[in-house]
């Protein structure tokens, strides 16, 4: 098992090379850090990564780039900055040594078999990455932007969609991504839940019903050998949650967030949080989330970036773009209380040491 420990020259390690961890090994490699990044999956670029529609954001993050495409452009800067890029490294422990820093040890990732019943993002995967086709008829359960283009995913490698179910009583992703499936014949089923899944050794029968009802005429099934879950996601908060990360119960941002500052660092000193682990809301703040957080580690490091405040400018300018609107205030809000609960956090503990460059 590798290991990274306190001897080796290692200012800044990133676990998770999608947008926000590639971003901020972006910046704080160019302000000279050591910086390494570890991903368990075997591609980098997260959720992006494994897109091939154009990207939905701001023109001036994205332009008309893919998500596949933009993964590929920001290990390219990653790597041009001098950042060390590892995919297949899945961090299996993090221990902090104080200010000495952080130790940690990471596996090989073994990859992973394709059931009949899978997350959507397995099934995007399977289509985009590794050009396999995990089904041949599938429901798509869950309608947001990210069920819907994936469900287009199947349909354009030739399975068949035959319905796209979800609890919520309208179709929760944009139209545009819905449109292309209504013209295909795809069914839209809203107010309704996945009552049962059958099979012997592959899914072949689910079985969805009206939610709230008990009516049998409520009860469908459908003959498929691929259901494809696209779930909310939720904060990932393993690795913070083994170090004893306070954290911050707030659902209109995934669930339970480890509490952090407006330079996304928590009240453990040397740990940071960026992307989805800061709170669940989409690729473009996730990107600034990492600018942050390269800023920030370069200067506690001692390392001087040759453009921070206008790269500080730009992502504050573009996280208020990003959080307007009754939905993004509500993440903004969430944002602010955070930051408040850090504060008192702090104020409270023991002097905190400062980093430095070693």
């Amino acid at each position: 098992m590798p290991s990274i420990v306190s001897d080796e020259r290692v200012d800044v390690v990133l676990v998770g090379a999608g947008p926000a961890g590639l971003m901020a090994a972006t910046v704080a490699a160019t302000a000279g850090a050591v910086v390494w990044v570890l991903e368990r999956l075997s591609w980098a670029g997260g959720r992006l990564g494994v897109q091939v529609q154009s990207l939905q954001g701001p023109r001036s993050m994205y332009g008309n780039s893919s998500g596949r495409d933009f993964g590929f452009h920001l290990v390219e800067r990653a790597t041009a900055a001098g950042a060390v890029v590892e995919l297949s490294a899945d961090v299996r422990r993090l221990t902090s040594l104080g200010p000495a820093g952080f130790s940690l040890s990471y596996d090989d990732f073994p990859g992973s078999s394709l059931p009949g019943v899978m997350l959507s993002g397995d099934a995007q995967t399977a289509v985009n990455l590794h050009g396999a086709l995990p089904g041949r008829r599938a429901l798509m359960v869950g309608s947001d932007d990210a069920g819907l283009l994936i469900a287009a995913d199947l349909l354009g490698a030739g399975a068949e969609v035959v319905a796209v179910v979800d609890e919520s009583p309208v179709v929760l992703g944009r139209e545009v991504n819905a449109e292309p499936l209504r013209d295909a014949g795809v069914e839209f089923l809203t107010s309704t839940r996945v009552v049962a899944a059958s099979g012997g050794d592959r899914v072949d029968t689910v079985t969805v019903g009206r939610v709230d009802s008990s009516l049998h005429a409520d009860v469908r099934s459908f003959d498929v050998d691929t259901v494809c879950l696209a779930g909310p996601r939720s904060p990932r908060t393993r690795l913070s949650n083994m170090l004893g990360c306070p954290h911050s119960d707030k659902p209109v941002l995934g669930g339970l967030v480890p509490v952090h500052d407006r330079w996304m660092e928590t009240p453990l000193p040397g740990l940071f949080v960026c992307g989805d682990v800061a709170g669940v809301e989409n690729g473009a703040v996730a990107l600034e989330s990492g600018r942050l957080v390269g800023l920030r580690l370069a200067h506690l490091l001692g390392y001087r970036h040759p453009r921070a405040g206008e790269q500080e400018r730009l992502a504050r300018g573009r996280l208020a773009y990003l959080r307007r609107g009754s939905r993004g205030g509500m993440r903004r809000e969430a944002k602010a209380a955070i930051a408040v609960e850090h504060r008192r956090l702090v104020s409270s503990a023991p002097t905190r040491p400062s980093m430095h460059h070693r």
